[in-house]
């Protein structure tokens, strides 16, 4: 993407298969595996929050217990057919809400939390 919109900041794009060329001021790191593996990787490198998008790749690490804290967007548009936000999960996951924006446009975005929400990152992200 031209321009890079990320900035500085790293971007790891789970994929098994290669990656096109980035640019060359962006960050970017492939990984693969499951979400625990990938996680523990991460948390060894330092990091201690990440940003989880991609309808299967969300859904993985929902299951593994690792999604704390969920954006949801909701676009005013009705469409005919699609795919599940969520799809299976291997069992009920309990969310709190924490808050809820509109936007002019029709937009409206919530912030839940999960059970396993650790302390440290209960405040609203707005």
């Amino acid at each position: 993407m031209e321009p890079w919109p990320y900035g500085d900041k790293s971007v790891i794009v789970l994929s098994s298969s290669e990656l096109k060329p980035a640019p060359p001021q962006a960050k970017v790191q492939r990984m693969s595996g499951e979400p625990h593996k990938i996680w523990a990787e991460l948390e060894a490198k330092g990091y201690r929050h990440i940003y989880v998008d991609g309808g299967i790749t969300v859904q993985r690490f929902l299951a593994a217990g690792l999604i704390h804290r969920i954006v949801i967007t909701r676009v005013p548009v009705l469409i005919g057919s699609g795919i599940p936000l969520f799809g299976s999960v291997p069992h009920d996951i309990r969310l709190r809400h924490v808050a809820t924006r509109s936007f002019r446009d029709g937009m409206v975005q919530s912030e839940y939390h999960t059970d396993s929400t650790r302390e440290e990152d209960i405040r609203p992200l707005w």
